[in-house]
């Protein structure tokens, strides 16, 4: 589509990669410090600027490194949600964490495998089905967000078993 060779295509990726771990371990941290929640609607709102900018750059054909751009905020923005919305999920299942763990992350490939074909819907070539994909997918986690909110289900405040599952989770 952009006419990447291998090794900028590997460049891309890596830094990519780099954004998620080095975000990833921020947001750890700032769960710890700050605010599970408040960690986590960064997130998704770093989920969604990544996610408008590769809908704007498909649909307004913009330069490869706005393409990029995107994808590294919004990839950081995904590392950024992982420790807390995993947090958040674990909080009330300490006794059977891990697989609680497990089911939480069959259910990310699962929707991954869903939502993949979708992208491809209009050929490799085109960057608008991966756009939309991802808005749409940033909107459907936010409306859960603030669904769960609403049921209190997330309106927990980290206590020691919070603690104690998102410690668990950044181990595994």
């Amino acid at each position: 589509m952009y006419g990447l060779s291998p090794q900028q295509y590997a460049l891309a990726f890596g830094l990519n990669s780099a954004a998620f771990m080095l975000f990833g371990y921020l947001a750890g941290r700032t769960s710890e410090r700050w605010s599970v929640r408040g960690t986590l609607i960064t997130g998704l709102g770093m989920c969604g600027i990544g996610a408008l900018g590769l809908l704007v750059s498909g649909l307004l054909h913009l330069p490869v490194a706005t393409v990029i751009l995107a994808l590294v905020v919004m990839v950081a923005g995904v590392a950024v949600t992982s420790p807390p919305a995993t947090t958040l999920a674990l909080a009330g299942y300490p006794q059977m964490a891990g697989t609680a763990s497990s089911l939480l992350g069959m259910a990310r490939f699962a929707f991954g495998g869903v939502s993949a074909p979708l992208v491809g819907l209009a050929g490799a070539a085109m960057l608008v089905p991966l756009g939309i994909v991802t808005v749409v997918s940033v909107a459907l986690a936010g409306c859960a967000h603030a669904f769960l909110i609403g049921r209190g289900g997330a309106d927990r405040s980290p206590d020691a078993s919070t603690s104690a599952v998102l410690s668990l989770a950044e181990r595994g």
